[in-house]
């Protein structure tokens, strides 16, 4: 099977991915470079890769090389996105963030066409409903996956056995994926009416809807 996670930058979408790629024997990129488009895999193992918003490189970009059997989009709160994403000195790579965010907003639009939508809020919170989604995809997330087991040496040892060729190819990198296991800490931000007027402007349909959903 192989698996596709796409999400905004500083969204989460990293230790999402690293959280996946516990399961034995997979291969995975946990974080493609946002300069590059997504492999074209040859392996028949089972394979997680996670990619980011871009100008760049559009999300069909990146079905059409990896050729995914399922896509995830993986959503963060706006407010709490754009203020990591805001301190990161990457955040203008490969598109203006302001642009990222007009992007996401339209993800958002079409999230239908998704297999599954997972919150990164959920996710951490460890809310049963995520592992659920997962196992209807057919990747289940046991819950020892949530402590981080496998090295930084295993997984690119892994990926370079089944897919040589991305050694030489692609930057190996794996995001901002912090400590041994999931945790909240670092999920909500302090709220900024500044950040928010902006938010309206490139995402008001996804800032509306976590709104609503996080009760303000």
């Amino acid at each position: 099977m192989r698996l596709l996670i796409h999400g905004m930058q500083s969204s989460g979408a990293t230790t999402f991915t690293r959280t996946l790629a516990e399961r034995p024997g997979c291969v995975a990129l946990v974080d493609i470079a946002n300069n590059f488009a997504a492999p074209r895999a040859t392996t028949t193992v089972d394979f997680v890769a996670k990619v980011v918003v871009t100008t760049a490189y559009p999300l069909a970009v990146h079905v059409e090389r990896f050729r995914p059997d399922k896509v995830v989009l993986l959503l963060r709160d706006p407010r709490d996105n754009y203020q990591s994403l805001r301190t990161k000195d990457y955040r203008h790579y490969s598109g203006l963030m302001e642009e990222k965010f007009l992007i996401l907003d339209q993800l958002f639009a079409e999230r239908e066409r998704f297999d599954a939508v997972v919150h990164y809020e959920d996710f951490v919170a460890r809310d049963p409903a995520v592992g659920e989604a997962m196992a209807r995809l057919g990747w289940p997330i046991e819950p020892e996956y949530h402590r981080f087991s496998r090295s930084y040496n295993d997984l690119l040892g892994t990926l370079w056995d089944q897919e040589p060729a991305i050694r030489d190819t692609m930057l190996t990198v794996f995001g901002n994926s912090r400590g041994r296991e999931v945790e909240e800490k670092h999920r909500d931000k302090p709220r900024d009416p500044a950040v928010d007027a902006e938010l309206e402007r490139l995402c008001p349909r996804l800032l509306a809807y976590y709104r609503a959903r996080r009760g303000g």
